[in-house]
Formats: C-alpha cells, sequence, structure tokens
C-alpha cells in the first residue's frame, strides 16, 4: 500500500475539522440539554418573586406611609407612592406568566406557535432595558433567550 505524504496545509485542515465535529457535537448536545430542562417558567417566577420582595426592600418609607394613611387614592397623589406600586404590581402578570410557561414545560413536548407571548416577552426585556439600563430587566434576558430555543425546537418537531 502506497504512503501519501499529506501537506502542512492538509493536515492542519483535517485537525480543524475535527474541531469543528467536535465543537458541532458539543454544542448539539448543550442545547438540546439547554430545551430539554424545565428552567424558563421557574426562571421569570424567580424574577417575579424577587421583584416583589425587593419592593418592601426598596421602598420601606413609601410602603409604611401606604399602611399608615389607607389604601385609596394612594398612587395617584404621590409621584414616589405611584413608582412603588407599579414596581409592586408588575410582578404579579410576570409571575403568573413564568407559571404559564412552567406549566406548559411540565409537559413532555412543548406546544409550538407560542409566538405572541415570546414576541411580548422580547418587546418588554427590550424596551425596559432601553429606558431603565441599570434595572433587573437584565434578568429575563437567559429567559427569553431559553424560550426562543424551546419555541424554535417546538416548531420544528410540530406534526
Amino acid at each position: 500500500m502506497p504512503t501519501v505524504m499529506r501537506s502542512h496545509k492538509d493536515l492542519l485542515h483535517h485537525k480543524l475539522s475535527q474541531e469543528n465535529l467536535f465543537l458541532k457535537n458539543y454544542w448539539g448536545k448543550l442545547l438540546t440539554h439547554f430545551i430539554a430542562q424545565r428552567w424558563v417558567g421557574r426562571w421569570i417566577m424567580a424574577v417575579a418573586i424577587t421583584h416583589i420582595v425587593l419592593t418592601f426592600i426598596l421602598f420601606p418609607t413609601q410602603i409604611a406611609f401606604i399602611f399608615m394613611n389607607g389604601f385609596f387614592d394612594m398612587g395617584i397623589t404621590n409621584y414616589e407612592i405611584s413608582n412603588t406600586v407599579w414596581f409592586f404590581f408588575f410582578g404579579m402578570p410576570l409571575f403568573l406568566v413564568g407559571l404559564m410557561i412552567d406549566r406548559d414545560e411540565k409537559k413532555n413536548t412543548m406546544p409550538p406557535f407560542q409566538e405572541v407571548l415570546l414576541f411580548t416577552l422580547v418587546c418588554m426585556t427590550a424596551l425596559g432595558i432601553m429606558l431603565i439600563p441599570a434595572s433587573g430587566f437584565w434578568l429575563m434576558v437567559p429567559a427569553v433567550f431559553g424560550f426562543y430555543l424551546k419555541n424554535k425546537s417546538a416548531n420544528e418537531n410540530w406534526n
């Protein structure tokens, strides 16, 4: 059997193609594991609970003012009270969205075509990051990315 000498370029190309194949296989396994785990809804619920708890830590004087002076018409009379109320109430629908996604993740197969929810989360996160860059809106980026991957996989596997 004759031996064929390979050039330096052929050896380098062969080594790079093997490394690329390894990276593709590793990335594929990582994505599969990332998609299969039940974490997006729980992540969003954790962000929501943190948001609600932080209301009492970041706005203690406003919370005390609300409890001492009554609840009726508090958000209109004072700008800081209005911010506190909205900060608290934003966590509740966010928790419900996380609960809904977690319910879907609990099933063996994620339901396809959830682009409306995905688009809403992307818009909310992007707008929040643009308006208030030094905020917790950045915590939604991993969940939005994970939800995108899960939705894309569900759409591809749909019959």
